[in-house]
């Protein structure tokens, strides 16, 4: 499409929360921490329009099939020395304060950045919140040089946005437009760091859209009028956006009762309450988060948070067993103990671009769980002595008494999605494996978190939504086939 002769512009100004943590990280480390997060000139949290553009430019090709020229088109391309420019802008994504109102541009008001979330992410700057991770062995120790963290911004965060697309005609550009717009309710939809463990689920919240035939005299002072604020929709009309249709991603909730106590994470703060007592020695892992009503914004301090990267590396542990059973890969004499995954699952838990192994590409999985932050009652923060009992003596270590603060019952719902497409062509025993890992998740045979070898964390529960009904389907369907 030539662009000089579009004339019609599409406009929509929307609001995106961080429905779990977010982490988009400047690619630098911070001198102490591996990452940081990228922030606008006020030293506020930002979304890069690059970002943006590059999670809709892939949502777009994986919705619209694998041709790229239909993105080029849309989205603008390089190569060598021919290229065409974008036909959407994206703006980046500016942080919403208490009040609901975004920071555009270089806030020159002290006390508008003395706002309860933009005073608490400005401090973060120099004490960040962050998230330990680990890559655990197939022994479930700590892989070595595995240790590493992540800068992230709590989850409950709202952003201003806006995509303008100019096109030839209001009749030409509007199913392009709309289905451009649905992508922001994709399943996918995740912006930032480390999505396939937990991180970057983006909401829409709102979005007011308008169309402006420039040709039109009467559009154009329509268009005119119109602010240049994300927050100005004077002009604009309310739309509500529907997922895209067809979509190649299934949903589902993992429904999990806890049968005694558990914690998972290191936290550093209690959950009984500044009583005078010294915390004890484990905690529980914690986060705050931002809570909406009425359209402001307040800070939810100590939320017992669930990593989905705690039940995620539980998982793949356990869908590798089931994948060996499956596929005949047993033990044998001359056989070496090493903690490779299967390259079977690579589609589906994904890997890693490592040239030192020989990896030169990496790819994102097709199994993406999120993280969940919980309520608890009082009653269900309990506290736990413990010692170390000296093997030969059978007596109590000198200086080895520590106390845990764990949590006992609870329910925890966990959202989990699944790319079909990449499950029905990674063969069936790909297929049983995943359904049987659930499967021992949810009948407690497969415990998170820590201290699992006394008997934390063990839950019993069932997978919930159409992901269940579709690999209950597709289990029956081959078991048929192999009977016939």
């Amino acid at each position: 499409m030539n662009r000089l002769e579009c004339s019609t512009l599409f406009i929509a100004r929307f609001t995106l929360e961080a429905a779990t943590t977010l982490s988009i990280s400047t690619g630098n480390p911070d001198g102490v921490f591996d990452t940081a997060l990228v922030r606008d000139a006020n030293g506020l949290p930002a979304l890069p329009g690059s970002s943006l553009a590059g999670v809709l430019r892939h949502l777009w090709i994986e919705t619209h099939g694998d041709d790229e020229s239909a993105a080029d088109d849309l989205f603008g391309y390089q190569k060598s020395k021919d290229g065409e420019a974008s036909r959407l802008l994206v703006s980046w994504g500016a942080l919403l304060d208490s009040q609901g109102q975004p920071a555009e541009g270089l806030i020159t008001d002290p006390q508008r950045l003395e706002d309860e979330l933009y005073k608490a992410v400005l401090d973060q700057q120099d004490t960040p919140v962050y998230r330990d991770r680990v890559r655990l062995t197939h022994r479930g120790a700590a892989a070595d040089k595995a240790k590493f963290d992540r800068a992230i911004l709590p989850a409950g965060h709202r952003f201003a946005a806006e995509l303008k697309l100019w096109a030839d005609s209001p009749e030409s550009g509007q199913a392009e437009w709309d289905a451009l717009l649905s992508l922001l309710r994709h399943p996918a939809f995740r912006l930032g760091g480390h999505t396939r463990a937990g991180l970057g689920k983006m909401r829409l919240i709102e979005l007011h859209q308008g169309c402006f035939d420039l040709k039109n005299p009467e559009q154009r002072r329509h268009y005119v009028q119109l602010g240049r604020g994300l927050s100005d929709t004077k002009m604009l009309q309310q739309k509500d956006i529907e997922p895209p249709s067809g979509s190649d991603w299934i949903n589902g909730e993992l429904v999990l009762e806890a049968k005694g106590p558990w914690r998972i994470g290191q936290g550093t703060e209690s959950l009984r309450g500044d009583n005078g007592d010294k915390p004890a020695d484990l905690l529980p892992k914690t986060e705050e988060c931002i809570i909406w009503e009425d359209g402001k914004g307040q800070r939810q301090l100590k939320m017992p948070l669930v990593p989905a990267s705690s039940i995620k590396g539980a998982l793949s542990h356990r869908i590798a067993f089931h994948y060996r059973r499956h596929a005949g890969l047993w033990n044998s004499e001359d056989a070496t103990l090493d903690d490779e995954r299967p390259e079977a699952l690579h589609s589906l838990l994904g890997w890693i671009k490592d040239s030192k192994e020989g990896n030169k590409t990496g790819r994102a999985g097709a199994l993406i769980l999120d993280d969940i932050s919980i309520s608890v009652e009082p009653e269900q923060v309990i506290h736990l002595m413990h010692n170390a009992i000296d093997r030969f003596t059978g007596g109590i270590r000198n200086r080895m008494l520590f106390d845990e603060e764990s949590l006992l019952g609870g329910q925890l719902t966990i959202p989990i999605v699944l790319k079909k497409s990449v499950l029905e062509s990674a063969g069936p025993e790909v297929r049983q494996a995943l359904k049987d890992a659930l499967d021992d998740l949810c009948q407690g045979r497969l415990a998170i978190g820590s201290k699992t070898s006394t008997g934390n964390g063990f839950f019993t529960g069932q997978l919930n939504g159409p992901l269940a009904d579709w690999l209950i389907k597709t289990d029956n369907s081959e078991s048929n086939e192999e009977a016939a």
